[in-house]
């Protein structure tokens, strides 16, 4: 893919000048936009980023080597995780039609930059999670409707033990739960989880299923017990009966 047109934000040419490391994280991106005008081009730049920005100073900057974008125009999901994992952490694919309606999951996508991970469950609820709580444009799964509400219709049908399985780079779905709803639950279940236990102990889960190339071990279902002090269906019982609380 060619990225002829390299982006790069003021904020990192004041690096010298004493930008922060969040700055140096979120500011050089290069885009390939061919499908796109000059000013929707100027819009996602813009758009990108903002949320870049967001992203690096919620989770920290655990990646300063840029972002390489492509915008095509295929329908379907942006996409960051799956090219980590074959080995081209900080490329990205977004959909020229989504970008045309401001309905790109950004915030997701840099998350998935910045955190990558080996289990597909936490490294997509944590995607979703983030695009809810760092007020990212509306998006794929839920499109700004509050995630434990939409979740709350899906609990029933949601086999978290099952979900947590998933390795990256296989699809994130179920018998019983489609694609987005899958997401949906991931989201929900990350965020109880945030909400609930803090992001400290959180991060300790996360770490313990770091993202290697070509490699799929989605980890061991006892590190939950390990970091949380109780199993994955006890943790899951709780956030069916949070959902059922709203």
């Amino acid at each position: 893919m060619r990225f002829a047109r390299l982006f790069a934000t003021s904020l990192l040419a004041g690096v010298a000048g004493g930008a922060t490391a969040a700055d140096t994280c979120a500011g050089k991106f290069a885009i390939d936009a061919a499908e796109l005008d000059w000013s929707e081009e100027q819009g996602f730049r813009e758009r990108f980023a903002a949320a870049a920005k967001k992203v690096c100073e919620w989770w920290g900057p655990s990646w300063t080597r840029g972002f390489e974008i492509g915008v095509d125009r295929l329908r379907g999901p942006s996409m960051a995780l799956v090219p980590a994992w074959r080995g081209s952490r900080g490329s990205m694919i977004f959909r020229a039609p989504t970008v045309r309606r401001s309905a790109s999951a950004i915030v997701h996508e840099i998350t998935h930059v910045l955190a990558p991970n080996a289990n597909r469950f936490l490294a997509e609820g944590l995607g979703v999670y983030a695009q809810e709580a760092l007020g990212g444009q509306p998006a794929y799964p839920n499109f700004a409707r509050d995630l434990h509400r939409e979740a709350a219709k899906l609990a029933g049908n949601a086999d978290i033990a099952a979900l947590e399985r998933y390795a990256t780079p296989t699809r994130l779905r179920s018998d019983a739960l489609d694609g987005r709803e899958a997401y949906i639950v991931a989201g929900s279940f990350v965020r109880y989880l945030i909400e609930t236990y803090g992001m400290e102990r959180f991060r300790e889960l996360y770490a313990l299923t770091p993202l290697v190339v070509r490699a799929r071990d989605p980890g061991d279902p006892a590190r939950w017990r390990t970091v949380y002090g109780k199993p994955l269906a006890a943790l899951a019982e709780g956030w069916r009966s949070a959902l059922g609380k709203r």
